[in-house]
């Protein structure tokens, strides 16, 4: 999925990344949102136990988000800076944006990315 996504084999054996920094950090991601989206959390059950957060789940969670924010930042912005206008899916929404930035934001950029992995 992430060769159509972004243009890149980040998993794997035969992983054509030069950056093993960012492999590596694709593979922290995926491996916290299996572990959090196995978690139940009590505060969708009981809404005021939210305001305790027996398990520290809203901190992880807001850590995660930040983390897979600035990955998938990072992602677009190499995309959108290399002179490799390709076949890939941020490819394509950035010529979108191109032509109707309102529409296509950034941050429509990485949530379709997100829904596609």
């Amino acid at each position: 999925m992430t060769r159509i996504v972004a243009g890149k084999r980040l998993f794997g054996d035969d992983c054509d990344v030069n950056d093993v920094e960012k492999a590596k950090e694709f593979k922290i991601i995926i491996k916290e949102l299996v572990i959090l989206a196995g978690i139940n959390n009590r505060g969708d059950f009981l809404p005021f136990v939210r305001w305790f957060d027996f398990d520290n789940l809203e901190k992880k969670l807001k850590g995660f988000g930040k983390r897979t924010d600035a990955f998938l930042q990072e992602l677009i912005e190499e995309r959108r800076n290399g002179n490799n206008n390709g076949n890939t899916m941020i490819d394509h929404l950035l010529a979108q944006q191109r032509s109707q930035p309102e529409q296509y934001t950034d941050q429509i950029i990485k949530g379709l990315s997100l829904l596609s992995k």
